[in-house]
């Protein structure tokens, strides 16, 4: 029995080693801000085109991801995903100033299709434990992050500001490769057979060629997916400047040192660590609704803010508590995300969309920061914006959450094995009739 169990780990452990890299080689950058900067001669603004550069990938290339996460499936391209990040990490660290840029692409465009595969696969292999995998996703991502934003400066000053950039994602990208291959081979749409066996599993069954002529829901036209598509924008966009510029804003309104703001940054990556955790505790050990556990994360995430302008002086408490809130809030979002999608290709769409857009115009944030604190002196302007879009953020989550609507069905689609009523199917044989009024004879999936 023990066996069994530590086999169906197995699926959970590839997912958290592909966790590890979904944002390490992006945030080990800005403790090396400086560093790089000062190497490239490299102004504020162009500075905040490195760090948001990755993230604009996130969302133009996310499209492109979509497509090929529907032709390969999930097994085959996050294998892409994960050579992506190894070798745009090799490319930015080793190249002259171009490679900054191609190499940033690259890096980019490897974790595009991450960000879908992981919900993906956590829809598909996990739908029991959605709030537990979700969490435990979303940790792992801040336990890494938080490890690689205390670690990278100090590492600098050993070995360089390019081996310490280059080393989260070539390290840990290769053994997340190891790891996913082991688990989820690129042949099988599932977890490898073996593995499934021995952990007591039951086989993977093929998609239903009935399901394939299910109506396809007209995301596009379903409020509720835009008001999370602007707080997913609003989240990443007050996120990605938090990241980038809190490590050069407590160095020069504390007078910190390089190495202590970049450790002192870590703290809202640290505290992201157990943020995503309180997620299934608040809505399934105590029983908070959604919308009462949504609420409580996007206080905590304007407290960060307010905190910075107000009393500077207690960045700690505001750090750990809007670090918890960040981690939360991705969780509580993604939950509901993949709770409402009716299937895995519905939550490949929604999931697309949102992150399309989101992480498109969240793109311009370091940037829009960078260029705030190049007119305006100081840092509490750039902390206004900041609260400003956590309020928005906030208005919108909470509409999201507490909409029940549905999306308007579209145009049903039509498999190869299914033609017109009372068919009978070219590959199965087995023949299958609509009967109007009768709930048996329903297409699995179908809703009333």
């Amino acid at each position: 029995m023990r066996g069994r169990r530590l086999w169906a780990l197995a699926p959970a452990f590839a997912l958290l080693a592909c966790a590890s890299v979904m944002r390490a080689p992006v945030v080990v950058i800005p403790p090396l801000l400086g560093q790089i900067s000062a190497d490239f001669q490299l102004n504020p603004v162009q500075a905040g085109v490195l760090v948001g550069l990755p993230v604009l990938c996130f969302g133009v290339l996310t499209p492109i991801a979509s497509v090929l996460l529907r032709l390969t499936g999930i097994n085959h391209a996050t294998i892409y995903c994960l050579l992506g990040v190894v070798a745009g990490s090799l490319v930015r660290s080793f190249g002259a100033q171009p490679g900054l840029y191609l190499g940033s692409l690259i890096l980019g465009a490897g974790l595009a299709i991450g960000n879908l595969s992981i919900p993906m696969l956590i829809g598909r292999d996990f739908q029991r434990r959605t709030a537990l995998l979700t969490g435990a996703y979303t940790s792992t991502v801040n336990i890494v992050v938080a490890l690689v934003t205390a670690a990278a400066a100090p590492v600098a000053v050993v070995v360089g500001w390019r081996w310490s950039a280059a080393g989260s994602g070539v390290v840990l990208g290769l053994v997340a490769l190891v790891a996913w291959v082991a688990v989820y081979p690129p042949g099988d749409p599932g977890a490898r057979a073996g593995i499934r066996r021995r952990a007591g599993l039951s086989p993977v069954q093929p998609a239903s060629p009935i399901a394939a002529g299910l109506e396809r829901r007209q995301i596009g036209r379903w409020r509720v997916v835009w008001l999370f598509v602007a707080a997913f924008v609003c989240h990443i966009l007050a996120y990605n400047v938090v990241t980038a510029w809190l490590p050069t804003a407590l160095a020069e309104m504390r007078h910190m040192s390089v190495v202590g703001a970049g450790l002192g940054s870590s703290l809202f990556q640290a505290a992201g660590i157990a943020g995503p955790f309180l997620v299934p505790i608040l809505m399934s050990a105590l029983g908070w609704s959604q919308l009462r556990t949504m609420a409580a994360v996007c206080v905590c995430w304007i407290t960060l803010p307010i905190g910075l302008i107000a009393v500077p002086g207690w960045w700690p408490v505001w750090s750990l508590v809007g670090g918890l809130a960040q981690g939360a809030f991705f969780t509580v979002l993604f939950v509901v995300v993949i709770q409402r999608a009716r299937d895995v290709d519905e939550n490949r769409r929604i999931t697309a969309l949102i992150q399309t857009i989101g992480y498109t115009v969240a793109a311009t944030g370091p940037v829009a920061a960078g260029w705030i604190h190049s007119r305006v002196p100081g840092w509490t302007m750039t902390f206004v914006a900041v609260f400003l879009v956590l309020v928005a953020m906030s208005v919108c989550a909470l509409l999201a959450v507490a909409d029940s609507s549905q999306p308007p069905e579209g145009k049903r689609t039509v498999s190869s094995c299914q033609h017109r009523s009372g068919s009978r199917c070219g590959r199965t044989g087995k023949s299958w009739r609509r009967h109007p009024g009768d709930p048996s004879s329903r297409a699995p999936g179908d809703h009333p």
